[in-house]
């Protein structure tokens, strides 16, 4: 396995209509300095699993689990789109497998501590896998504006920009949390090259960063 730094990218599902979505691709799967997973949003797929919940009255288990095999249609979307991108499921697939890789959340995630709600999306679950491997950042890929600057994540997930669940997800992991919009795609390509973070840094509150004990 390599030594090289890793960075956990989540591509969120808000991107699949966006024309930079295979831009942002092309510079991950061209990554050499670090290793990069890709976690991908659940996009249109998850989009349907949303509306078909109180239609069809199924609970949030199972939504849940619909929603994992949504971002696995995503991701395995990706993949064809640039194949360069090598989907893994197990953590010793996304460790062992040649960088880039594109995570298909579906078997890990069952093992994940993650609460099955709507209030979990590919954010949290983004931070939770680069716990698990021991990442050295997760960089969260959004569609809104964001500031440039340090930011409470707090303040961004009761703006919707972030989930709910990300601030206690984030008490748990001891790597930095970036948010990076879409349209900040070629300053993301000198970053990744330079393998320092850009965009918004993400900090925590005192009360949650004691949370964990």
């Amino acid at each position: 396995m390599s030594s090289a730094p890793l960075w956990v990218v989540k591509l969120g599902g808000s991107l699949w209509r966006a024309p930079e979505l295979r831009r942002w691709l092309e510079i991950l799967a061209a990554a050499r300095r670090l290793r990069v997973v890709i976690v991908p949003g659940g996009g249109p797929f998850a989009d349907a699993v949303r509306d078909a919940q109180p239609v069809l009255g199924f609970g949030d288990r199972a939504a849940h689990r619909m929603a994992l095999l949504a971002m696995e249609q995503y991701g395995t979307a990706l993949a064809d789109l640039e194949p360069r991108l090598t989907p893994a499921r197990s953590l010793a697939d996304l460790r062992g497998r040649p960088s880039p890789t594109v995570w298909m959340p579906l078997p890990l995630a069952d093992d994940a501590d993650v609460a099955e709600s709507w209030d979990v999306t590919s954010d949290s679950l983004a931070v939770w896998l680069a716990g698990a491997l021991d990442a050295t950042c997760a960089v969260l890929v959004k569609s809104t504006p964001l500031p440039d600057a340090v930011a409470p994540v707090t303040q961004l997930a009761t703006e919707g920009v972030v989930d709910p669940a990300l601030p206690d997800r984030m008490a748990r992991f001891d790597g930095a949390v970036w948010c990076v919009s879409r349209d900040d795609h070629r300053r993301f390509a000198r970053a990744l090259d330079r393998g320092n973070p850009c965009g918004t840094h993400l900090t925590l509150p005192a009360d949650h960063q004691d949370a964990d004990g």
